[in-house]
């Protein structure tokens, strides 16, 4: 069902949250909704996990979560200025989290060459949880799934499951959105 190396890696995060007492959410688009069914496949994790809102499509990304056209027409929706105002707008609209992770990107295929594989992730935290003060951003990356891959070795963790080059892109990157998820509740 759900990869072992992932729901490890979910557990570790669930673990942090409740060490921390953190509150999560999530805004995923190229993952489709992957990180948090990890997430909820964990028994008591409604304690620490807000939820996510699969943002998938542009119209969408805007109404929901408030990223503005202006950064969509000039970055497109895989860029870090796109992930950042999903991550801060997920993080405004939920009042109880005070932390936001968000990932977009393009894993093909038939994507532009240059946007190929491309994953960005934003994190951002809630330090003082009246909603007049702004979220603070911790960081926005850039990742190209297939180097994901091929670090972690993604294969050798799939016992002979073939996947497409898309799913393992989409598992590289919930892999590495719980990764950040994680190093931003142990600082």
């Amino acid at each position: 069902m759900l990869p072992e190396f992932l729901m490890q890696a979910a557990t570790d995060v669930k673990a942090a949250l409740a060490s921390q007492n953190e509150k999560l959410v999530i805004s995923e688009s190229c993952t489709g909704g992957l990180v948090a069914t990890l997430l909820t496949s964990l028994p008591g994790i409604s304690d620490f996990f807000c939820g996510s809102a699969v943002v998938y499509r542009w119209d969408t990304k805007m109404k929901w979560l408030g990223v503005q056209p202006e950064t969509l027409e000039k970055y497109t929706d895989v860029s870090r200025e796109t992930a950042r105002e999903m991550a801060l707008g997920v993080l405004n609209q939920t009042p109880e989290a005070t932390l936001a992770a968000s990932i977009t990107g393009h894993l093909g295929p038939n994507a532009p060459t240059h946007q190929d594989g491309l994953i960005c992730i934003a994190m951002a935290r809630r330090i003082i949880t009246e909603l007049h003060n702004p979220p603070d951003l911790i960081t926005v990356e850039s990742f190209q799934s297939d180097t994901l891959i091929d670090e972690f070795s993604i294969e050798s963790h799939l016992a002979g499951q073939e996947l497409t080059l898309r799913q393992q892109r989409q598992l590289a990157a919930a892999r590495q959105l719980l990764k950040l998820v994680l190093n931003a509740l142990e600082r």
